[in-house]
């Protein structure tokens, strides 16, 4: 199965090979929270988030990527990591050769490297959205994003945060 991901991944790559594409290195932060039941522990600005990304164009207005990154979730005084892969749409309302400014969409599937010693699900499933702009170099996006499985291992604990990541396109 990891075989038929993998090529998969790369024939999409090669797809988009020939097109006008670029690769985005990123730094970010979020604000990271988990909504828990019973009680809801305060959020927390986590500010080690970096990765990778490849953008490429389906037509003037619609571009996919995939990206692969380190990421910190959790809350106040838990700071798990995670390497997420993301794949997303984007929508460019605004396309004018040096910049672009657009929404995106599309899920991320994250797996737990730290867990700073809580018992804890090591798969993280989620939906992203948001706004992404780029001018010439430079690349930002901002976002939501919100997990689908319990991050805590028997509690009711799906992850959420608001992101920013500020990145350099080659």
């Amino acid at each position: 199965m990891k075989k038929m991901l993998l090529m998969a991944l790369f024939a999409i790559v090669a797809i988009g090979a020939s097109a006008q594409r670029n690769i985005t290195i990123w730094w970010g932060g979020n604000v990271a929270d988990v909504s828990m039941d019973p009680g809801n522990p305060k959020s927390e600005f986590k500010a080690l988030n970096i990765g990778v990304s490849y953008t490429a164009p389906i037509d003037n207005q619609f571009d996919w990527s995939v990206g692969a990154g380190y990421v910190t979730k959790g809350c106040e005084g838990w700071d798990p990591g995670f390497i997420q892969l993301e794949g997303n749409a984007a929508w460019n309302f605004v396309n004018n050769g040096d910049a672009k400014v657009g929404i995106f969409t599309g899920p991320y599937l994250g797996f737990a490297v730290s867990d700073d010693d809580i018992s804890m699900n090591t798969v993280d499933f989620g939906w992203q959205g948001g706004l992404t702009a780029g001018y010439k170099f430079l690349a930002l996006k901002v976002g939501y994003e919100y997990g689908f499985c319990n991050i805590i291992e028997k509690i009711d604990s799906k992850p959420g945060e608001f992101f920013f990541r500020v990145g350099v396109r080659f």
